[in-house]
């Protein structure tokens, strides 16, 4: 019987991609609006990061790779091959991450 590691390593991957990039924009508008606020947190940026990491990063990374891995069990019910469901669920999150990564760049990319 063929094990789906591979799966579970790219599902795993992409939604820790997911996880940070969540993390870093999250951070980024909390130090924006902390700006706007008066409180001047932008050299702290990376200490708020890590220090918030279980809030939105984690969650978003349960959530993307519970849906990922759903998804994945979904494809193969009806795939006439595992290989083919590997394929799709590998075609379908790689563009789904870099889309979300491409998108998600600007809000934080002058903290970087």
């Amino acid at each position: 019987m063929h094990r789906p590691y591979g799966v579970i390593i790219k599902c795993f991957l992409s939604a820790l991609i997911v996880g940070i990039i969540t993390q870093l924009a999250a951070t980024a508008g909390f130090v924006r609006w902390a700006g706007a606020q008066g409180n001047d947190h932008v050299s702290e940026f990376w200490q708020i990061a890590k220090d918030t990491w279980h809030l939105n990063g984690l969650t978003a990374f349960l959530i993307f790779m519970a849906i990922s891995l759903i998804s994945y069990l979904i494809i193969r019910k009806f795939a006439t091959h595992q290989k083919t469901a590997e394929k799709v669920i590998t075609w379908l999150l790689i563009p789904i991450t870099l889309l979300y990564s491409l998108i998600m760049y600007p809000n934080f990319a002058d903290y970087l």
